[in-house]
C-alpha cells in the first residue's frame, strides 16, 4: 500500500501535474480518449489559478512526490471538479476517494450548493468513484456543462456526461438551473 497524505497543493507542486494527468489519460480506452489527445493537460494558468484560491489538492507520498491532484473551479456559485486525476501505478489505494473527499469537505465547508462534473459514461471506475460520493448523472445537464460536452465531443472525446452532487447542508443555496 503506497502511504500518502493529502494537502492543498503548493504552487511548486503546479509543475508535477501535467506528468501525472498524462500518466492517468493512459487508463482510458482508445475510443474514450484518442491517442492524439493524451497529451493534452490543464493549462498551467488555471492551475496556477486554482492554487492560488485554494482550490487544488495533492496527494504525496513520504517523500512529497506527488501522487494524484484534484482541481475545482467556480462557475457562479457552483464549483465544478475540473480534474481529477491519480498516476497509474499508484490507483487501487484509496488516493482518488481521497482526493474527492477533500474537494466534498471544502464544499460543504464553504456552504457551496452543489458540485459538477463531467465525465466518460462508459469508464467504470470513474463512474464507480463518483456514485460512491452520491453524484447524480444528468439527463440535462445546466447550459456551461452542456456547452462543455458539446466541446468535449467536438474534441473526439468517447461519450460523456454531465454528473452532479447537491451537498445536503447546503440546499437552500441555488443550483444551476438544467436546459429543457
Amino acid at each position: 500500500m503506497t502511504a500518502y497524505r493529502i494537502e492543498l497543493a503548493a504552487a511548486d507542486d503546479v509543475a508535477a501535474l501535467a506528468a501525472v494527468e498524462r500518466a492517468a489519460a493512459r487508463l482510458f480506452p482508445e475510443r474514450l480518449l484518442p491517442l492524439h489527445l493524451r497529451g493534452e493537460t490543464m493549462a498551467p494558468e488555471k492551475l496556477m489559478a486554482a492554487q492560488a484560491a485554494a482550490m487544488l489538492w495533492v496527494a504525496k507520498d513520504s517523500a512529497a512526490t506527488v501522487l494524484g491532484f484534484a482541481c475545482v473551479a467556480m462557475h457562479g456559485q457552483v464549483a465544478v471538479l475540473a480534474e481529477l486525476d491519480v498516476l497509474p501505478a499508484c490507483g487501487r489505494h484509496g488516493i482518488g476517494s481521497a482526493l474527492l473527499a477533500a474537494v466534498v469537505a471544502w464544499g460543504n465547508a464553504r456552504a457551496i450548493p452543489t458540485l459538477y462534473l463531467t465525465t466518460f459514461l462508459e469508464f467504470a471506475p470513474s463512474q464507480a468513484l463518483y456514485r460512491k460520493f452520491g453524484f447524480v448523472t444528468l439527463g440535462a445537464a445546466p447550459d456551461f456543462l452542456a456547452a462543455a460536452l458539446r466541446q468535449e465531443a467536438e474534441a473526439g472525446l468517447g461519450q460523456r456526461v454531465a454528473m452532479r452532487l447537491t451537498f445536503p447542508r447546503n440546499k437552500a443555496a441555488k443550483t444551476c438551473p438544467s436546459r429543457d
